[in-house]
């Protein structure tokens, strides 16, 4: 036989191939077939106060167009979002409220939340009085990921 590959070496290659073949093919991936994609981990450093800012500068502005619904309406507050003329869907946030509640409360919430160390901010017209008593500054209730509420300071945004 004229080949460089002697018997002994043709076969040690033979089961090193089918030996990492079957270890290639044995390993699971994490995910089985038709699994929904797994929650990627949180975002470090200082991303959940810029997500309180974005949530909570939507809240600001949801309150505030409550309250003046409100004024011009005799303190009688809508009961949708419809009803005030305000879209509950952003491309990024949708949002809500609960007129019933005293003092009227503004909810937003970011429609994909996968991938977001908070999930949803919270806040009532009172803000719009702490707002212009500090200069701007506010403070909103977020909710994160894992369903745990935490105050967070936002500042108004310029020209509010």
């Amino acid at each position: 036989m004229n080949s460089r590959w002697s018997n002994a070496a043709l076969a040690a290659a033979v089961t090193l191939v089918c030996v990492a073949g079957a270890g290639a093919c044995g390993r699971d991936n994490g995910r089985g077939a038709g699994a929904p994609p797994t929650r990627p981990a949180p975002p470090t450093g200082d991303v959940a106060q810029q997500e309180a800012t974005l949530l909570g500068r939507e809240v600001f502005s949801l309150v505030d167009r409550l309250a003046a619904y409100g004024a011009a309406n005799q303190r009688k507050y809508p009961v949708s979002l419809r009803e005030a003329g305000i879209d509950s869907l952003t491309p990024k946030v949708a949002r809500r409220i609960d007129t019933h509640a005293a003092p009227p409360m503004g909810f937003a919430m970011f429609r994909h939340p996968l991938g977001h160390l908070l999930t949803s901010c919270r806040g009532s017209t009172d803000l719009l009085e702490e707002s212009a008593l500090n200069e701007g500054r506010f403070t909103v209730t977020c909710t994160d990921s894992l369903g745990q509420s935490s105050p967070y300071n936002v500042q108004r945004a310029a020209g509010r």
